[in-house]
């Protein structure tokens, strides 16, 4: 019984000293912090685009521009520890993402350089739509900034960030204006990323210093009038395209002029540019889907060519979106991994870097 008794006593203390170590957290709601990378001030935190406004949307598309894709939360902590619990609907999972991508969370920290570091995620559950996770520990309690990028693909219902009390956890300000926005495909969207973090528009993002809005719509950017419709509603600097990824090439040839034409009435001088899509591996041996690549490269190239002799403020990149050249960037043949969003981001940035150096977009 001594020894029984012995042996409780001593659980009990252990137990009772790391329950003494372990900090504990305060919680801020994600409304009380910054958000960047918003084409539209719409007065919904995690929704891209208020589509109460465009009545011509599809479901498909109404369903889309309900996921904060693209969207981060900026603000300063000299927390040791940063947590988080928010809530997603569970309606999009995808067989070529992990649920981290899809509904997670992604955490970038800049460094004493001025350099955003990746720094921790928030891990999503696969099955469920409450989330908890422990996004980074142990740092020192500088001050740091953070930027956090919110799920791709799934609708975010409520987010708050948890540091140690006795922590102190800042807001950069309220809603900050995106100078450039970004609208395409599942491409744009970041179908094949590991994280958030790791979509083409982020990426770029961080390399130039700049926010970038992500208007991607996975596998529905056909330039239909309800897409130029929101970007003529858009305020922005500079306005890039990924939108011959979905078209077939004849949609090409018939939609093209009538999508600048609305644009051009809302932002006449305004930069576009255009990018070629991707060359998909799909294409290496199945030579029906090679030929059908193949024309809706023709086609964006042919339609480009005939704008741009009387719009100078048109930009045609081709290549546009490219993977390099040993045909293992690609998850499903189809959509970059990381490794090819990590070429087409570092293959585009210096080319957006001269245009913006252009029209003094900062």
């Amino acid at each position: 019984m001594k020894k029984l008794f012995l042996f409780l006593v001593l659980t009990a203390l252990t137990l009772s000293a790391v329950a003494a170590g372990k900090p504990e957290f305060k919680y801020v709601d994600a409304s009380t912090l910054t958000t960047i990378n918003k084409g539209h001030n719409n007065g919904m935190q995690f929704k891209r685009v208020d589509i109460s406004k465009y009545p011509g949307l599809s479901l498909r598309h109404r369903h889309y521009f309900g996921f904060p894709t693209g969207i981060a939360l900026r603000f300063r902590t000299n927390s040791p520890s940063i947590k988080a619990n928010w809530v997603t609907t569970d309606s999009c999972n995808k067989n070529n993402m992990p649920a981290n991508s899809t509904k997670g969370l992604d955490l970038y920290i800049k460094d004493k350089d001025g350099k955003w570091l990746w720094a921790g995620f928030g891990r999503a559950k696969y099955n469920g739509t409450k989330h908890s996770s422990t996004l980074v520990s142990g740092m020192d309690t500088t001050m740091k900034e953070c930027m956090l990028y919110l799920p791709l693909f799934m609708e975010l219902e409520a987010l708050k960030i948890g540091v140690e009390k006795g922590s102190k956890i800042e807001s950069e300000g309220g809603f900050k204006r995106a100078p450039i926005v970004a609208m395409g495909s599942s491409y744009t969207h970041g179908s094949g990323t590991s994280r958030a973090g790791m979509a083409w528009p982020a990426q770029l993002s961080r390399m130039l210093g700049v926010d970038i809005a992500n208007f991607g719509t996975s596998g529905i950017c056909k330039m239909e009038p309800f897409l130029a419709d929101i970007i003529a509603d858009t305020d922005a600097d500079m306005f890039i395209f990924d939108t011959f990824s979905n078209p077939t090439a004849e949609e090409i040839h018939e939609r093209f002029v009538p999508f600048v034409k609305r644009i051009r009435e809302a932002h006449p001088n305004t930069p576009l540019v255009f990018l070629q899509t991707f060359v998909r591996e799909s294409g290496n041996f199945d030579l029906k889907k090679r030929k059908f690549e193949e024309d809706k490269r023709q086609a964006a190239a042919e339609e480009l060519a005939k704008i741009m002799k009387t719009d100078k403020n048109i930009y045609f990149l081709n290549p546009g979106l490219y993977s390099g050249t040993n045909h293992d960037a690609m998850c499903d043949g189809v959509h970059p991994s990381d490794a090819g969003y990590i070429v087409a981001a570092q293959f585009l940035e210096p080319q957006i870097r001269e245009i913006m150096k252009k029209y003094n977009i900062h």
